[in-house]
């Protein structure tokens, strides 16, 4: 599950949609990136983290279940 940061950055665009981040940022790290990302809104942040599920939903998927039949 990402990790939410709570650091200053020097990033001025968002790492989701591309837009100018006027205010505070939304600073994410997760086990998968070595880099934060950088949000410019909570729409973004969730956005981003429902996709980040589907992914990871889709690689832990792959794997089957061997059961006892």
């Amino acid at each position: 599950m990402p990790l939410q940061l709570n650091t200053n950055t020097v990033t001025l665009k968002c790492n989701w949609c591309g837009t100018i981040i006027k205010e505070n940022p939304i600073v994410v790290k997760t086990c998968c990136n070595n880099k934060p990302w950088v949000f410019c809104s909570n729409r973004c942040y969730q956005q981003w983290l429902a996709d980040w599920l589907r992914k990871q939903e889709q690689k832990a998927g792959g794997k089957k279940q061997k059961g006892l039949l």
